[in-house]
């Protein structure tokens, strides 16, 4: 987006958040209608004015995340210290080139949907849907991704897997990632206390 848009969108976001900086400002998804030299001229702009103090990147590819650091590197921006990928035991694809080029340049990695949007807890069997849950509910994302059968399969033997080493799915699940030396942190989001005890686990 135009330097002058991103700029406008980030005073926004500082009002809303009624703070005067934000500490980690994301490239959510990679636009490909403005060139990467504009994009990072704008974050540059940001930074210098004091308005982010660093920035990341998600749902980059491999290569792209190359061409931010060395466009960085061209107009003396502090490049992106994160990379948000989508990353899970069901989903292992930046494994080829997005965690080894952060790896590459010293970018810390914080997966999200580390439980593959609930399906890594074991709560769902062949045949089993909870009612209040994303697949339940017919969450189009979970659906078109993680729901299937053979998901379904795999996650079942990773719950029987993760209870012989006295964990439950989601921490077996998490555990997996941190053992990972190239994941700094996970991004998690359960909805209940429970749920966040467990991730605690």
């Amino acid at each position: 987006l135009s330097r002058r848009w991103r700029a406008q969108a980030c005073e926004d976001s500082l009002g809303l958040l009624d703070t005067d900086w934000i500490d980690v400002y994301y490239l959510h998804k990679d636009d490909w209608t403005t060139p990467i030299a504009e994009t990072v001229g704008a974050i540059g702009d940001l930074i210098r004015a004091g308005k982010i103090r660093y920035f990341g990147v998600s749902n980059y590819h491999g290569w792209r995340i190359a061409e931010v650091v060395r466009e960085c590197v061209r107009q003396d921006v502090p490049p992106p210290v994160i990379c948000q990928p989508y990353y899970n035991l069901l989903n292992r694809m930046p494994e080829v080139e997005i965690l080894p080029a952060c790896d590459h340049y010293g970018i810390g990695v914080a997966p999200y949907s580390p439980i593959a949007r609930g399906l890594l807890t074991g709560k769902y069997r062949p045949g089993v849907v909870p009612e209040d849950s994303r697949a339940g509910r017919k969450d189009a994302r979970m659906m078109e991704t993680e729901f299937r059968e053979e998901s379904l399969a795999i996650a079942q033997i990773l719950q029987a897997h993760a209870e012989k080493t006295g964990r439950t799915a989601t921490q077996f699940a998490l555990a997996w990632l941190w053992a990972n030396a190239i994941v700094t942190s996970v991004i998690a989001g359960p909805r209940t206390l429970d749920q966040w005890q467990d991730y605690v686990g």
